[in-house]
This record gives C-alpha cells, sequence and structure tokens, in this order.
C-alpha cells in the first residue's frame, strides 16, 4: 500500500507539523531545503522496528515542507539525550527498555537522521543544511506526554553527525554503545552474506567520514578480506568515538559496552537514567531489566531473547570462523597500535572515571 500524502497546511510555520508531535521529519532534501513528515502516534513508534521509511509504508505523509516556513515556528521542545553505536552492540535493546510513560520515549534511528548523514557526507555541502538540523532536533524534541524526555537513538550509519548535535544541543548528552572487535566480527560472520555486504556499506560511509589516522593504496584495499574491512569499520568508530569523549569528557559523553549492558541490565539501565536525568527509581528500572523487553527480539517482535542465546550464536560464529577471526584480530591489533585507536572504550557509564 502507498503511503497517504495530505494536503499542506496554509498556516504559517508549517502548522500540524510542528504542533502535533505525532508528525515526525523522516527525510531531509538538501537541494530544496525541505522536510518532509509522517504521522507516527506514540504507540506506533514503540511497535516500530525503527522510524525510517522502510517501516513506515503505511503513514501518512506529509508533502516536502520548505524549512524556511519553519524557522520562525514556536516549536514546543523537550529535553532530549542521544544514543550512538557502532551496531551489533544491544543500543536498540537499551532503547526500548528506557521507553517509560511519562519518562521518557524511545525515538529509535529516525530516517531523516540518515538523510543528514548522507548530506555531510559528500562534498556538495549547502549553507541551510545547519539550520534544517538544529529545527529537526527540536522537531525530535517535542514530548509526546508532560514530563517525557526523548531519548534519540541514531543509526551508525550518522555516527560523523554527533559533532553537530553536540553543538546544536549544548544541554544534550550521549550514551555511546559499542561491542568489542571480537563480538563485532563475530555478528558480522554470524549474519553471512548480509553482514558482510554492512561492513563494506560502512566502510564506504566512513573512509570519507571518519576515516582511521592511516592510509591504504588502492591495491592494498582491494586485497583487504571482509573481515579486515569490518575491522576497520569498528577501529574507525572507536577511534571517533574516542575523541568525542577526550573533547567533551564525561559530563556530556558517557560508553557501555553492550556485554557489561547484558552482565548488569538493572544497574546499566540505572545509570542511564541518572546520567539522562529521568525521573524513574532504580527500582523502576530493575523492573524493567526484569521484565518482557529483555525477554523479545528488540527488533523481531514475538522472537524471544535471552542472553545466554545471544551469547551462544557469537560462540557459534566463532566456531564457525575461528582463522579467520583471530587472524583478522591480530591484524587489526597492528592497524589499531599504528594509528592509535583504541581497543575498548571502557564504561564510563558505570564508572565515570574508567
Amino acid at each position: 500500500m502507498l503511503a497517504q500524502t495530505v494536503a499542506a497546511p496554509r498556516s504559517p510555520g508549517g502548522s500540524v507539523y510542528v504542533t502535533d508531535p505525532a508528525w515526525i521529519p523522516t527525510r531531509y532534501d538538501a537541494r530544496n531545503d525541505s522536510l518532509t513528515f509522517a504521522r507516527v502516534p506514540a504507540e506506533t513508534r514503540k511497535q516500530v522496528v525503527f522510524l525510517e521509511e522502510r517501516f513506515l509504508g503505511h503513514a501518512q505523509q506529509s508533502p516536502p515542507i520548505s524549512v524556511a516556513r519553519l524557522l520562525n515556528a514556536d516549536i514546543d521542545t523537550g529535553p532530549a539525550h542521544f544514543i550512538f553505536h557502532t551496531a551489533f552492540c544491544c543500543s536498540t535493546l537499551m532503547t526500548r527498555a528506557l521507553d517509560l510513560p511519562s519518562v521518557a520515549a524511545g525515538l529509535k534511528e529516525p530516517g531523516v537522521l540518515i538523510s543528514f548523514a548522507e548530506h555531510w557526507s559528500n562534498a556538495r555541502q549547502t549553507p541551510g543544511a545547519l539550520n534544517a538540523l538544529n529545527i529537526t532536533l527540536d522537531l525530535l524534541s517535542r514530548p509526546t506526554a508532560p514530563g517525557e524526555t526523548q531519548i534519540i537513538k541514531a543509526t551508525n550509519a550518522a555516527n560523523h553527525l554527533l559533532p553537530e548535535i553536540l553543538h546544536l544541543r549544548p544541554d544534550a548528552k550521549v550514551l555511546v554503545m559499542y561491542s568489542g572487535l571480537d563480538a563485532f566480527l563475530e555478528s558480522v560472520t554470524r549474519r553471512d552474506f548480509g553482514g558482510r555486504s554492512f561492513a563494506r556499506q560502512m566502510h564506504q560511509t566512513f573512509t570519507d567520514a571518519i576515516p582511521l589516522d592511516i592510509s591504504f593504496t588502492q591495491q592494498e584495499q582491494m586485497l583487504h578480506t571482509d573481515t579486515q574491512i569490518a575491522a576497520l569499520v569498528w577501529l574507525m568508530q572507536t577511534a571517533f568515538f574516542a575523541q568525542i569523549q577526550r573533547y567533551y569528557g564525561a559530563d556530556r559523553v558517557r560508553t557501555l559496552s553492550s556485554a557489561r549492558f547484558l552482565a548488569a541490565p538493572a544497574n546499566a539501565l540505572a545509570n542511564a537514567g541518572a546520567f539522562f536525568e529521568l525521573d524513574a527509581s532504580p527500582e523502576q528500572w530493575a523492573e524493567v531489566a526484569d521484565g518482557p523487553v529483555f525477554r523479545e527480539h528488540a527488533k523481531e517482535r514475538g522472537r524471544p531473547f535471552t542472553t545466554a542465546t545471544h551469547n551462544a550464536q557469537l560462540a557459534h560464529a566463532r566456531n564457525a570462523h575461528t582463522r579467520e577471526l583471530q587472524v583478522t584480530e591480530d591484524w587489526a591489533q597492528q592497524i589499531a597500535a599504528r594509528c592509535g585507536a583504541p581497543l575498548s572504550l571502557g564504561d564510563t557509564l558505570m564508572s565515570p572515571d574508567t
């Protein structure tokens, strides 16, 4: 079924697209400096996998709205914080777990951020994009209930937007989630062709956006295996996040590994809630950690999830690709030493001094 398109409102400032937080921006067109919206009620947001067009095909859509119409709009903004991640690190699970009625709402990978990430990845920069991103963040921050904080989880393909977001939102805090290099490579190989293809797509994105402080000739790049490409993707992200950590400090940026999160989910949620200044008690977070969110696959509704099963899947991938993974990890450690990329970001969410 094709998405429905509604006529643009005639009143200034985008009207309903500004006043009704159910209308969320889903795409930015830099050429025309316009935003397209989709109507996604709060309950639907909780159910869809991600807030991007692949999963919003039946949502009512707006025509393109000129950003100029929104510049002076009275947007009812609210507090917003962010989750950025390396992929394959339970960030979607964290976003779902932090979603508490009248406390916080999780916005999982708004597609509009991909539009801005693509814009900042090419040479055709337009002067209005930063204003458009600022307005977009305002629109995404609108609460759907009194007292609600928006927790915006970006896709990892938009990681290089983090400096702009931290600059535009001086009151926003960021939780960076990551998996260890070994778990990241196991996740890639476990997904077979899909995982290897994903790694090559991310490599293409990050080579220009957040490159390592090391260069390879075209011939060397052609000789890299799929898992070597994946290791470079992981190193690009951790090196970039480490720079962000050093610059902004623990007051604004904290880190959490997937292993630590799954080992102590109640503590991780309580610490995340405190970091994001959410109005919930440790007992409430413990109840979430012991509840249905942690018994269901974060991206596949109805599919059971347990930490033991998750770890078993990674172990199976390790057993099936032992030699390939070990050789790649040894190589990646050498590359990390050459370019100063960290092999861990620590768990500063649990202890800011780590």
